[in-house]
């Protein structure tokens, strides 16, 4: 079997699921919120299918680490370590070669 394939295939079987998910500290009671990244759609063994997973990832990190425009300027620094972090967690959860070293690059 192509390896390239079945790592493929389990990632996406596992991005079913896959939730991205933060809190941000400063955050009285804070609430961990998460989103779930559907991908089985893309091909992972190309380098465009690497990118759109890594938008994905990027977009879902923003949006559960929002801070409400109400916020302090405290709250927006927290919520950009909040954003990195996030990412970090999902790219190392995911364990895809080509994905990380996308992510180091940017």
């Amino acid at each position: 079997m192509d390896h390239s394939k079945s790592v493929a295939g389990a990632a996406a079987a596992l991005a079913c699921v896959f939730a991205v998910s933060s809190a941000i500290a400063s955050e009285p009671d804070a609430q961990v919120r998460t989103e779930d990244i559907i991908f089985q759609d893309l091909n992972l063994t190309t380098t465009a299918g690497i990118d759109a997973l890594y938008k994905r990832i990027h977009s879902a990190a923003l949006r559960v680490c929002a801070v409400s425009e109400q916020a302090e300027l405290g709250a927006a620094s927290a919520s950009s370590d909040c954003t990195k972090k996030a990412e970090m967690r999902a790219i190392e959860k995911l364990n895809l070669p080509a994905l990380t070293a996308l992510a180091a690059n940017r």
